[in-house]
């Protein structure tokens, strides 16, 4: 898979931190509700983003 970056909460700041570094790399949102993450996916997916989504816990 390469340079992976991970982003725990997918929060606006998370997503603007992300957009900014982590062009070229493949990104792996995690979050407590898997609805969140995958709201987030489909807006750096729409950028032009590779990534997958997980569900994590406390």
């Amino acid at each position: 898979m390469g340079n992976v970056n991970v982003l725990i909460g997918t929060g606006s700041i998370g997503l603007a931190i992300a957009r900014r570094v982590s062009a070229g790399k493949h990104v792996l949102l995690a979050d407590l509700w898997e609805e969140n993450a995958e709201a987030a996916a489909k807006t750096l997916h729409d950028a032009g983003f590779t990534l997958s989504t997980a569900k994590v816990d406390k």
